[in-house]
């Protein structure tokens, strides 16, 4: 690893560049050692500092390399003109055309003093780059009435115009400014990935370009598309769903992302988490050992289909480099009757290697670079024997010298999401009854620590993952912190990093979304840690685990497993039962009512991503209903056992009785109203959840192995399912047996229903 350092001081100005340079990392003992020392100490130095951009109010994401400030302002308007040898059609040119209009309103007239230059000059910023990293350098001028921005290739030209977007600063009365000085930018790696989960949704073709626009605001250059049943498959038509994308549609996307340098990247799971597939009729005598979660890896045929997959999405692709052949936790490798060996560690191992090899060869006959899981059932004794040149998507950093020795590449990997409900854990937070840092701090990290173990990264993997369905809109956080850090790797803080994003995202007007994202986090909490896990009613015990067939394969059920006695009662059992987390409740109510607020007020006041806001909002409604019902069912109760010391006066009795009726229809109502709220605003930006298209109708057809909580509804009511199987309905229809008992016994009315009772 070659590692350049450098801090001094210039008359009127300040100029930063503590990073190591982007070359390939060797691992020379002596070197390495000597390396760890400066980078464990500037590390220390830079890492957590606030960079000079911030302290003057301006925010660029991801941080530059280099800053050369003069603390002085530039003013901009619309009077500037764009000066270039470009042609027109230049990315470059159409992104500060069209950000300057979006972002800012200003149609650049041309009849002022000011000019933009944009020029390509190669080999002009930052010598000795690794060529692929060069490509994407640029230096950013600005001074009074002009602003240069100069890039090696494209690549860095168009990076230089979205730091120059981002750095506009609306200051009041229609007037914007800039800071004086020179920012010199290059990346310490060479990919930055983010990840497309669609396994339990599909998005619509705008909505994925629109994030392939903000993706390339970040600097992102790289997708990968995990894109399951949501392509035709032209080679076996039966795999894609109802509506799948297309060739042509693909192949638009694809050029869509090109041109903005960013390569959409298949991403094919196979052979295991193979559902999609295996869950039709025409493939069922694949199927490993019978189950749906993965393929016979000793079965020809079954290869073959895996490779038409891999063809087709290569020809939806075209132009694109890479293909992530995830090999992602194939735990039965070899397990397959059609397997000649034995079905022990050793073996597996083996057969992964085997099917890596093969797959490897394949795609490099098909002109593409292959990205693997290097990952469980692989030993590590194995590494050895990967094919050099394929490059690793999931680092394991205990196996860096083994992949090292082996010649094979890393990216960086990092999940910003994975199985949480409703929201990531971006901060620090308690999950699964432990306290962790957040995903936001395990990414800051991370390349810092790879680096210190050796690794040689070439890249990041920021990754999430769609299995309890979260909304994309939820990941941009996420995304473009995956992106800072493989950009500059040890700076900024996390904390300026968070700020800079929201700046950059929602606009320089955007207060308090830092703290609507921990409160809508909390609230997150709340709701997954409100449930009971009851075995499940709707689900047969599953094939296994990691660990083998036959183990841990009792399902669950999520919900409140213990309501009030539907009658007059003396027992509190539901407050003594949930006695914390309705004290919990209590405290995130007057929270949840401050986050809704604070949605509501940034509405009117942010300046980008008002539908993102919108998303949120529905997810705030839906802890707000999480909080209101266990609250209705504590007041349930108490009106109940009210009723019961109300035996002298038999009218309240049934009237507290009424209340409580009427208050658990006013639980099904909010339901209702919370899952039209989630699909009317989810839905703009995505199709209809498992939709019938054509006369087609979607195959539903859940997974052997995997019991993704997205994935047990055929709609968007997957995250109402737990109140669902609290059967309120049955509740309700049990007290009002009681109700009608009790108006029998006493010679009473039943007044005061909002409803007729279901019966009638």
């Amino acid at each position: 690893m070659k590692k350049k350092c450098r801090i001094r001081t210039k008359l009127k100005s300040v100029i930063v560049d503590t990073k190591f340079d982007g070359r390939k990392i060797y691992p020379n003992p002596a070197i390495k050692s000597m390396l760890f020392f400066l980078l464990i100490f500037f590390s220390s130095v830079s890492f957590g500092a606030m960079n000079d951009l911030r302290r003057i109010g301006y925010s660029l994401i991801p941080a530059p390399q280099r800053i050369e400030i003069t603390g002085k302002k530039v003013l901009l308007d619309k009077g500037w003109a764009i000066d270039t040898k470009l042609d027109a059609g230049s990315m470059a040119v159409r992104r500060l055309q069209s950000g300057m209009m979006d972002f800012y309103g200003i149609k650049l007239t041309g009849n002022g003093k000011g000019k933009i230059i944009l020029e390509i000059i190669p080999g002009s910023i930052k010598k000795g780059l690794d060529p692929a990293i060069a490509q994407q350098a640029y230096r950013l001028e600005i001074s009074n009435g002009q602003i240069k921005i100069t890039g090696n290739d494209g690549a860095g030209l168009f990076y230089g115009v979205q730091s120059l977007l981002q750095l506009i600063r609306p200051d009041g009365n229609c007037s914007f400014s800039l800071p004086e000085g020179i920012i010199t930018d290059w990346p310490d790696m060479q990919m930055r990935f983010i990840h497309w989960d669609t396994k339990h949704h599909q998005d619509r073709i705008e909505t994925l370009k629109h994030y392939l626009d903000w993706s390339a605001y970040f600097k992102v250059n790289a997708v990968a598309f995990e894109i399951e049943d949501k392509y035709e498959y032209p080679s076996h038509p039966v795999i894609g769903a109802p509506g799948a994308f297309t060739k042509a549609e693909m192949q638009d996307l694809t050029r869509y992302a090109r041109e903005r340098f960013i390569q959409l990247v298949p991403d094919v799971q196979a052979p295991a988490h193979l559902a999609y597939v295996l869950k039709h009729k025409e493939f069922a005598h694949l199927k490993a050992d019978g189950s749906n979660y993965q393929i016979c890896m000793c079965d020809e045929e079954a290869i073959k289909l895996i490779q038409d997959m891999y063809l087709d999405m290569i020809d939806a692709t075209p132009g694109v480099d890479y293909f992530l052949v995830s090999t992602d936790e194939v735990y039965y490798a070899g397990i397959c009757n059609k397997c000649k060996n034995e079905n022990n560690v050793k073996n597996r191992s083996q057969a992964l290697v085997d099917y890596t090899v093969r797959m490897n060869k394949w795609m490099s006959e098909h002109g593409r670079k292959m990205i693997s899981w290097i990952e469980f059932p692989l030993l590590s004794e194995d590494i050895h024997k990967l094919p050099s040149g394929m490059i690793d998507g999931v680092l394991n950093v205990d196996w860096i010298d083994e992949l090292n020795k082996a010649g094979i590449k890393q990216l960086n990997y990092n999940s910003i999401q994975g199985a949480e409900y409703l929201f990531p854990n971006y901060f620090a937070t308690q999950y699964e009854n432990s306290e962790i840092k957040g995903n936001l701090h395990s990414t800051a990290v991370s390349g810092v620590e790879a680096i210190k173990k050796g690794a040689n990264l070439t890249g990041s993997f920021t990754a999430a993952w769609d299995d309890s369905g979260l909304h994309n809109e939820l990941f941009w956080l996420g995304w473009a912190t995956g992106a800072q850090y493989a950009w500059s790797v040890d700076k900024p803080s996390l904390e300026q990093s968070t700020a800079d994003f929201m700046d950059a995202f929602y606009g320089y007007d955007s207060p308090d979304m830092v703290e609507v994202y921990r409160m809508i986090e909390d609230g997150a909490r709340f709701y997954e840690d409100l449930w009971d896990n009851v075995i499940s009613r709707e689900r047969a015990p599953g094939y296994g685990d990691w660990m083998g067939k036959g183990i841990n394969t009792e399902r669950f059920d999520p919900t409140l497993a213990t309501l009030p006695r539907p009658g007059i009662s003396s027992n509190p059992v539901f407050r003594t039962k949930y006695s914390r987390k309705i004290e919990r409740a209590q405290l995130l109510r007057r929270e949840n009512d401050r986050l809704i607020s604070l949605l509501m007020r940034n509405m009117s006041r942010v300046s980008r991503n008002h539908y993102n806001l919108e998303v949120l909002l529905s997810i705030a409604y839906l802890e707000k209903y999480t909080i209101n019902t266990l609250m209705n069912w504590v007041t349930i109760e108490d009106d109940l056992i009210k009723a019961s010391k109300k035996s002298k006066d038999n009218p309240v009795a049934m009237g507290l009785m009424v209340n409580a009726y009427n208050l658990a229809g006013e639980i099904l109502k909010e339901k209702n109203e919370v899952v039209t709220e989630l699909t009317t605003t989810w839905e703009k930006s995505r199709f209809e959840k498992c939709r019938s298209v054509g006369g087609r109708k979607f195959n539903h057809v859940l997974d052997d192995l995997k019991d993704h909580f997205a994935d047990r509804r055929l709609g968007l009511d997957y995250m109402l399912a737990p109140f669902e199987r609290m059967e309120i309905e049955k509740w309700q229809k049990q007290l009002m047996g009681a109700m009608t008992d009790f108006a029998k016994t006493h010679n009473l009315p039943i007044e005061g229903l909002k409803e007729k009772p279901m019966n009638e």
